[in-house]
């Protein structure tokens, strides 16, 4: 079984860069190794948590007290096979959308400013300008509650905004196939190096944070609503409802998770206080708040 670490720094493995320890950590580099972790922490009764690359999680000031797992180097892969593409969970999707673009195939180019693994991605249906993992997706394997390696087919997924049916579940994705279309790679790549630009220009980038907060609502644009609502710039601490895109929470310097929670709480209140529209959070928080 892989080597457990007790008392992990949360701070190095999310991008918040904040919250407390975790109680066990471990590296997963094979399939064989996962319902062993599992056992594990069922043995322990704690719970236990699948972490992609940690870029919509924050973990409580107080700690997780239970195991949290990353998959490991073998399970970052991908080959393209004409528009065929088969890949393990944890690679970056970013990797994935540029070389994909490169090669001339188009339905996940403007997913390259996306943090986290491809894992994450199917997880969360990431997506971005109007191009959603789900789309090109066409079938998933995972290990199901009791360790056996099963595949969903698209249909089978759930997708919907921001959702899957892999979300809240003990279902662990292993990889996944997508099925891409042949276009013109500079003009692909074009198309990509202007909305990484846009990105750059329009995002927080420099500090850490988990990207987006809230979901958007329908027509309603969380970040414009946070705006009208008065609060853009608000700082609690060391965390700050972001001057440059109000629907980034950042954190400028040794904020808690604590801080960022709240943040996140007082912008839900104001913006339906303001508006009547209540924003859902994309972050998982772990731990007690």
């Amino acid at each position: 079984m892989s080597q457990i670490q007790e008392n992990a720094d949360s701070k190095k493995l999310t991008t918040f860069r904040a919250g407390g320890s975790i109680r066990y950590f471990a590296v997963a580099e094979s399939v064989e190794e996962i319902p062993e972790l599992q056992k594990f922490a069922k043995e322990k009764d704690v719970p236990f948590f699948l972490l992609g690359f940690g870029s919509n999680v924050l973990v409580s000031d107080s700690g997780f007290d239970g195991l949290i797992v990353k998959l490991g180097k073998n399970f970052s892969h991908f080959k393209f096979d004409k528009e065929r593409l088969s890949v393990k969970a944890a690679t970056p999707l970013s990797l994935i959308a540029r070389t994909s673009a490169t090669l001339g195939l188009s339905g996940m180019h403007l997913l390259a400013g996306i943090p986290g693994s491809i894992g994450g991605a199917v997880t969360m249906n990431a997506g971005a300008y109007g191009q959603e993992i789900g789309q090109t997706l066409d079938s998933v394997e995972f290990l199901d509650e009791d360790g056996k390696i099963k595949t969903f087919s698209r249909e089978e997924c759930g997708f919907a905004y921001r959702k899957s049916s892999f979300q809240n579940s003990p279902k662990i994705i292993l990889g996944a196939t997508f099925k891409l279309s042949l276009s013109d790679s500079a003009e692909l790549l074009a198309e990509q190096k202007r909305i990484l630009a846009e990105r750059q220009a329009k995002q927080p980038l420099e500090f850490p944070s988990a990207g987006s907060v809230f979901k958007r609502n329908g027509s309603h644009f969380p970040g414009a609503l946070v705006e009208q609502a008065g609060i853009k710039g608000l700082t609690l601490g060391g965390a700050q409802i972001s001057t440059k895109h109000a629907n980034f929470i950042i954190n400028i310097g040794n904020a808690t998770a604590q801080q960022i929670y709240d943040l996140s709480e007082i912008a839900k209140e104001k913006v339906f206080k303001a508006s009547g529209v209540n924003l859902e959070r994309e972050i998982i928080f772990l731990g007690r708040f």
